[in-house]
């Protein structure tokens, strides 16, 4: 279909991605069309019509609007891809011109992670409520999963999965990914499978299949939830934290770094294109660790930074005794942050889905 207005190729971009289950993008091109129509009439606004001016006006009404330069950032590089398409078709001349006044890179931000100590405080919450217990469940089931973001987890099939092993393509980037279930994970996915006969989907997450459109609402509407009750959670438990659905992917991230997993293998569990993703990823976590390391150089030749930096090591080698000890036991890794929601005379059974 040839497109003429910047509308309509927006709206045609956004359900080809929808075609595709590729959601998150999909709804971020109905965020910019979104926030386009705030900013200007577009109604009849063309391709020709466009000018780098044009885009400026709308980045820095974007920010004005409190959109953050990653969003920005965001929307302009599928603006970008919309507009190659357009180009492509003789609508536009020189794209590269278009966006060459706009911040179409990425900002470092702080990813947001919990510590082992933070992590268990959630996996062992002592919970009565139904949606918190499912959200913590959830939660603790991403992590397990090396992270998987939640638009995965809720589309995940029952034919994903062959003698004990997952295998599921990411929405995200299309890339395949490969995980055995171990007893700790089939604890909470039990908890939840769909017994649907006619649900194609393994999780009581997207409850009544249907159409592509009707099946995202119910995905975003449980999205919501999810965030909600786990920022609830967040909330009870007193964590400096505040949880969401990515967390859980931050954490998984985060803790394999500081227990010195090697990037490689990290990107490897993230199903990142690249190992440089997974350092822009973990970029921001090791400011820390950055401080202990200044404070060493600074030992070198200063007394007081000596002896402070003495200090540090010697409580840093009662915590290596004590790590040693937690993990003494057989499935180490797993021992330390116990599969939620079951009490010591508890045998499981079925969770409750979100009201």
């Amino acid at each position: 279909m040839r497109m003429k207005t910047l509308k309509e190729g927006i709206v045609a971009h956004a359900e080809g991605l929808g075609e595709l289950f590729k959601f998150s993008a999909e709804h971020t091109c109905r965020s910019i069309l979104h926030s386009l129509e705030e900013f200007a009439n577009i109604e009849l606004l063309t391709f020709k019509d466009l000018t780098a001016g044009f885009f400026l006006g709308f980045e820095h009404y974007l920010w004005a609007s409190g959109c953050s330069r990653n969003t920005s950032a965001c929307y302009f590089r599928a603006l970008r891809a919309i507009c190659k398409g357009a180009e492509r078709q003789g609508m536009v001349k020189d794209v590269k011109k278009l966006f060459c006044e706009v911040f179409m890179g990425y900002e470092e931000t702080k990813k947001r992670a919990l510590s082992i100590e933070q992590l268990r405080m959630v996996a062992e919450a002592d919970l009565e409520e139904p949606s918190l217990v499912m959200a913590r469940d959830l939660f603790i089931l991403s992590y397990y999963l090396r992270g998987i973001p939640f638009i995965d987890l809720a589309y995940l099939r029952k034919t994903d999965i062959h003698d004990n092993v997952l295998c599921y393509r990411r929405s995200k980037t299309g890339r395949m990914l490969t995980i055995t279930l171990e007893p700790w994970m089939w604890e909470i996915i039990e908890r939840y499978l769909c017994d649907d006969l006619d649900s194609p989907y393994l999780l009581r997450i997207i409850r009544q299949p249907g159409s592509i459109p009707e099946e995202r609402r119910q995905y975003e509407s449980t999205l919501r939830l999810y965030n909600k009750h786990l920022y609830r959670l967040s909330e009870r438990l007193g964590l400096e934290v505040r949880l969401t659905s990515y967390v859980a992917r931050h954490t998984w991230a985060t803790l394999a770094y500081n227990e010195d997993i090697p990037v490689a293998k990290i990107s490897a569990g993230l199903s990142h294109a690249s190992e440089e993703i997974t350092h822009t990823y973990l970029r921001s976590f090791s400011d820390e660790q950055l401080a202990v390391v200044n404070l060493q150089m600074a030992a070198l030749v200063n007394p007081i930074a000596e002896k402070e930096w003495k200090r540090k090591e010697k409580e840093k080698g009662k915590g290596n005794r004590n790590d040693k000890d937690r993990k003494s036991s057989k499935n180490e890794l797993h021992t330390g942050v116990p599969i939620p929601g079951r009490k010591r005379n508890d045998s499981g059974g079925k969770g409750t889905v979100f009201n």
